[in-house]
């Protein structure tokens, strides 16, 4: 019983351990970047959806070749897969309502902080709340506020402009903070793990 115990203390440290790089960090405020070049640039905004597959390949390449080599590679249990499965689903969902955000932005369907403003911001809320719950992802938590805060700012900005590209620009904040978070955490990290000497394997079953 111990053991068991032991060991989900053990992947739960290994599983926190994925964000002790930053990436993650500089990977979602790269999308913020995007969803304000998006809502600025909107006569081109069809052309340039393609670029949130930038940050996903950042994300997914800096693991193989940065923290994989330093970390070693885990394999989690079905019940923490579980929670990564799910949370792929509801990372899915969040680019689809980021895209459909700016979509709607441009159709002038919120021309001010309406209730389908307070119910879209709700909607962003929950699923970063949900991102920081099912990863146990605890930076999340303060990035949701930031997020749902920036979201209703465009609105309000929008509504006294009367330019629905100017509302792109509180995106802005975010994305500021949070790749800027991830470059220090990704600073300390190379700091803390140096790449093994060669020959040496560094890979947790």
């Amino acid at each position: 019983m111990t053991q068991k115990i032991n060991l989900k203390a053990l992947e739960r440290k290994a599983w926190t351990s994925n964000f002790q790089d930053g990436i993650a960090d500089i990977g979602i405020g790269l999308m913020f970047v995007l969803a304000s070049i998006c809502m600025i640039f909107s006569d081109i905004r069809f052309y340039l959806y393609l670029l949130y597959l930038i940050p996903v390949l950042l994300i997914v390449l800096a693991k193989k070749f940065i923290t994989i080599p330093r970390m070693g590679f885990v394999k989690y249990s079905r019940e923490r897969n579980r929670k990564r499965y799910i949370l792929y689903s509801v990372m899915t969902i969040s680019i689809v309502i980021f895209l459909l955000i700016t979509v709607l932005a441009k159709k002038s369907l919120f021309p001010g902080v309406t209730s389908g403003a307070v119910v879209v911001s709700t909607i962003v809320f929950i699923i970063c709340i949900s991102i920081a719950f099912f990863l146990n992802f605890n930076r999340m938590y303060v990035y949701a506020f930031l997020i749902t805060a920036s979201f209703i700012l465009s609105e309000i900005i929008i509504a006294k402009t009367g330019v629905i590209s100017s509302g792109g620009y509180a995106y802005l904040i975010p994305s500021v903070v949070m790749i800027a978070l991830g470059i220090v955490y990704l600073y300390k990290f190379l700091r803390k793990y140096p790449l093994p000497a060669e020959g040496v394997e560094n890979d947790e079953n």
